[in-house]
């Protein structure tokens, strides 16, 4: 009886080994059994987290479409593509366009109190009007790149200045030319920005101290967001031509 006792605990510590094994096996794959083979294909090369996928694939189902045509119109009249005014304003707001911020930034495309007066823009929660003066900014950020710097950079330098001012981009352009990095390419100012952050490299700096971390992120995802966007917006042609 004894042994039979011995018996049956070793087969249980044995089974509860293997739950734990089990376990473990399968947290590594959680993100990609979470996700549907389209949301997979969506999420390759964004680095960003499985449910952030969900999330925005989501919403360009049920918020976009009430602001795709105002996109579409600001990019005729700016020339940005308007997959990429949308990918920026998701990041801003999440195309919600009653969206505030704690510091004072509102709408769609969060615009500032002083750039929507500059902008002629009295009504910051109206969505046609913020997504306009959005791609209006955005473009006139990027008249103020240098013109010897080319795309891709030359868009990524005014989506950063954007969100932190081109002031701290011209600092980061010029702490990276002190540092021996090219500071016309945004691979290089993306590694100097966060650096804004610490006395030793930005105290003798005109704009002083900056959140460098942040314009760096911003870029990294807009260009994830955009690039899923794409995504969705060539499978929708594709089915179209099929239907017909």
């Amino acid at each position: 009886m004894e042994t039979i006792k011995k018996v049956g605990k070793q087969i249980g510590l044995v089974m509860a080994l293997l739950g734990v094994l089990l376990v473990l096996w399968e947290l590594p794959h959680h993100d990609r059994n979470y996700l549907s083979h389209q949301e997979r294909t969506a999420q390759l090369g964004t680095n960003l987290p499985a449910y952030e996928v969900k999330t925005f694939l989501r919403h360009i189902e049920t918020r976009l479409p009430s602001y795709r045509e105002e996109f579409q119109e600001a990019e005729k009249k700016s020339g940005i593509s308007w997959m990429l005014l949308a990918a920026m304003a998701y990041q801003e707001s999440q195309w919600n366009n009653k969206a505030v911020s704690p510091t004072g930034v509102r709408g769609i495309m969060m615009l500032t109190r002083s750039t929507a007066s500059d902008l002629g823009i009295k009504n910051r929660l109206d969505p046609s009007k913020s997504i306009d003066g959005g791609a209006r900014y955005l473009s006139y950020l990027q008249k103020r790149v240098p013109d010897h710097i080319r795309m891709p950079d030359r868009m990524f330098i005014a989506l950063a200045a954007y969100n932190v001012g081109m002031g701290h981009i011209n600092d980061a352009r010029l702490l990276a030319e002190r540092l021996g990095k090219n500071s016309n390419q945004w691979e290089d100012i993306k590694s100097i920005l966060p650096l804004l952050a610490h006395k030793e490299y930005y105290q003798d700096l005109p704009h002083r101290y900056a959140r460098g971390w942040e314009p760096v992120r911003y870029v990294k995802r807009i260009r994830a967001y955009r690039n899923i966007l794409q995504q969705v917006v060539k499978r929708e042609a594709k089915s179209s031509q099929v239907d017909i």
